[in-house]
């Protein structure tokens, strides 16, 4: 081609207008604020499945959930508090696996069950148990948790004489084994737990005060089942899901016993609920695990849920009132404190009561 052949091809320009312009930039933004929502969300989703074992659907789990999130990556000491069965050793590895020392270990002691004469060598170690008659080298659980988490369950069980050597584990970082004037510094992250008030400890002489203070940096109190009700079924469904792999069983629940479950007050907790859950999979050989299935302790309070949900409105009214006024007064006790919290007059209440509790 020629150089006036070339001249006089035509050339061909795309022209872009600036309203398109302004299109595309506006979907750009908005397509990387999407993937940036969606990779937060992921990510949640995944530290929430593969750290934890958490399941929860209620406000109060929420918010501490929120909580363990701003504190899991500091050193701030933790105490949980809670109780019995509501999960704190759950909370603890939690805390653990979403924080930066995750890949340390996790050592877990429970001061309940250490026999009070070997609780400082379980705890600190020994080069040399004469109380014991032994010779050697033992490194206790607090060194072993080197690099990772303390977890100290059961705390208030602590003897005064080891609250204190653990106060002073607290302020230097650094142990002595039993017989050995060594200090070895370590580096870990303390979380201790009590069902106990330990500031009522504190006033009767029965914990430090200034451990205590040591020890409440960040508390996080666990509500009881019952009063985050909506994380019943699901936890009951985690559970259901866990033991039909472990026994190699496919069941279900009806909804008999789903209600069941819903409205019973779970003393024990979670642990008690798991405990229901394990015993029913292990024991019903039908496809399905109805209210008929449930234990002893438990079938006397099925009758309630099976009428509440089986009869005419007003049977099923009536049923419901009187699980609303059962309920009350098993926390109460009284009528005044039932017509306190129902919103009612303390002479319905009683007429209530008296129809419902003590018929």
């Amino acid at each position: 081609m020629t150089t006036a052949e070339r001249s006089s091809t035509p050339v061909c320009f795309n022209t872009v207008s600036m309203e398109q312009i302004s299109s595309m930039q506006s979907n750009y933004r908005n397509l990387r604020d999407s993937i940036q929502q969606y990779t937060q969300e992921i990510a949640e989703l995944r530290t929430r499945a593969t750290a934890t074992s958490l399941v929860f659907k209620s406000s109060p789990m929420q918010r501490l959930w929120t909580l363990m999130q701003n504190t899991a990556n500091t050193k701030a000491n933790i105490l949980i508090t809670g109780e019995t069965g509501v999960g704190k050793t759950a909370i603890a590895k939690a805390i653990h696996s979403m924080s930066d020392r995750a890949s340390g270990p996790f050592i877990e002691v429970n001061c309940a069950v250490l026999h009070e004469n070997l609780m400082e060598s379980e705890l600190f170690g020994y080069e040399k148990d004469a109380r014991a008659g032994t010779s050697g080298r033992k490194i206790g659980k607090i060194e072993l948790a080197n690099h990772g988490t303390l977890f100290l369950d059961e705390i208030g069980e602590l003897p005064l004489h080891i609250q204190s050597k653990l106060l002073q584990l607290i302020q230097e970082k650094t142990v002595e084994r039993l017989s050995d004037g060594r200090r070895v510094a370590l580096d870990f992250r303390l979380i201790v737990a009590t069902n106990r008030n330990l500031e009522e400890e504190v006033q009767r002489g029965l914990f430090r005060s200034d451990l205590f203070y040591r020890l409440n940096v960040i508390r996080i109190h666990i509500p009881p089942l019952r009063l985050r009700k909506e994380d019943i079924l699901p936890l009951a469904h985690q559970f259901l899901a866990r033991f039909c792999r472990e026994y190699g069983k496919d069941l279900n629940f009806s909804p008999q016993f789903l209600g069941f479950l819903e409205q019973y007050d779970w003393p024990g907790n979670v642990r008690q609920l798991e405990n229901l859950i394990e015993r029913s999979v292990i024991t019903v050989q039908d496809p399905i695990i109805d209210v008929t299935a449930l234990p002893p302790e438990y079938a006397s309070q099925a009758p309630a849920v099976l009428q509440a949900q089986s009869g005419t409105l007003a049977q099923r009214m009536d049923a419901y009132e009187g699980e609303i006024i059962r309920d009350a007064y098993r926390r109460w006790g009284t009528t005044v404190g039932v017509a306190k919290e129902l919103g009612i007059s303390q002479p319905t209440a009683a007429r209530k009561v008296s129809k419902y509790v003590h018929s």
